[in-house]
């Protein structure tokens, strides 16, 4: 992408997102998580046809409190959520459910020794990741427990968000940190300015198959709505999901210019923003599509800490 088609996409992008309503449509917003799948929806911003319908936006929450705040105070009606919290929200009595699933599994573990190459590795070792009791800690802790690994035998420290994890592995003594992505590739192109040579050290989501026999898929966000917003707006609802799926095929066939728009609502430079999108396990699957593999997501999770989902698994209206 030439400079002046970046500048246009990235004010028409901003302009999307922060403008006030000119034109007197009904304001539709999604508020975005903090990682890789949130591009998704900024294409759907610039490019698709719901902006017909309704004036879009995009908001990013920057840690899931505030995620949840948003929800308990009917705030956000169409938000990327963490599935964990989603079901944990809808236990609580939150009339939300999932409508679609946007990644197969974005977290990477991230080191400066080479030589760590399998879960066993991290013994003795200390680490640093963010959200606590949230994702990416939910997915780590259960691989690690269904392992036979004694997770207290690896120091592991935590960050309010993955920005703050980059800065205090590169900068402190870490030996590792677990992130999704974006961020996950930014440690290697921050590590390269500092001097440090920044790793992939497993393909988490291949462990995670291996030891639980699942699908190569991880359900652990998408976008979740409020229910009767939802049943109130249908028709928009299929014209958002036939955009998410057009957005998605464009960014893997434009990914340098995915990346430009994705620098104007993600913390990451346009360089880490391309890398993560070489490997990116994006989603736009139907929650409906996907149940029985939700399921057993959500089946894990209650195994390791039913606190985390609200001590029950959702029921089949959960996923629409």
């Amino acid at each position: 992408m030439k400079r002046r088609e970046f500048l246009t996409t990235s004010s028409a992008l901003m302009a999307t997102m922060f403008a006030p309503n000119l034109f007197a449509k009904e304001s539709f917003t999604i508020y975005g998580a903090p990682a890789l799948p949130s591009i998704v929806i900024a294409v759907v911003l610039l490019q698709g046809k719901i902006n017909r319908k309704v004036s879009t936006n995009l908001e990013i929450w920057k840690n899931p409190d505030q995620l949840r705040a948003g929800v308990a105070s009917g705030k956000f009606k169409v938000m990327m959520s963490p599935s964990n919290v989603a079901v944990n929200l809808r236990n609580q009595g939150q009339n939300i459910a999932m409508f679609n699933n946007l990644t197969n599994g974005i977290n990477r573990l991230m080191v400066k020794d080479k030589n760590i190459k399998a879960p066993e590795d991290l013994i003795g070792k200390k680490l640093i990741m963010p959200f606590k009791n949230d994702m990416p800690d939910i997915v780590f802790r259960a691989l690690f427990r269904k392992l036979n690994i004694d997770i207290s035998k690896i120091d592991i420290f935590y960050a309010a968000t993955p920005p703050e994890a980059v800065t205090h592995f590169l900068t402190k003594d870490y030996d590792a940190t677990f992130l999704p992505e974006p961020m996950a590739s930014v440690t290697i192109l921050r590590g390269k300015q500092r001097g440090l040579s920044i790793y992939k050290a497993l393909d988490f989501l291949d462990f995670w198959v291996e030891a639980f026999k699942t699908k190569p898929l991880i359900p652990q966000a998408g976008i979740v709505v409020d229910v009767n917003y939802y049943d109130k707006n249908r028709a928009l609802f299929d014209i958002l999901q036939s955009d998410l799926e057009d957005a998605l095929k464009w960014i893997m066939n434009n990914k340098q210019s995915a990346a430009n728009i994705g620098s104007s609502c993600l913390p990451a430079p346009i360089p880490a923003i391309a890398q993560s999108l070489e490997s990116p396990n994006l989603s736009v699957t139907r929650a409906r599509d996907i149940k029985d593999e939700a399921m057993k997501f959500f089946e894990i999770i209650m195994e390791f800490n039913p606190k985390l989902i609200g001590s029950k698994l959702p029921d089949k209206s959960f996923f629409i």
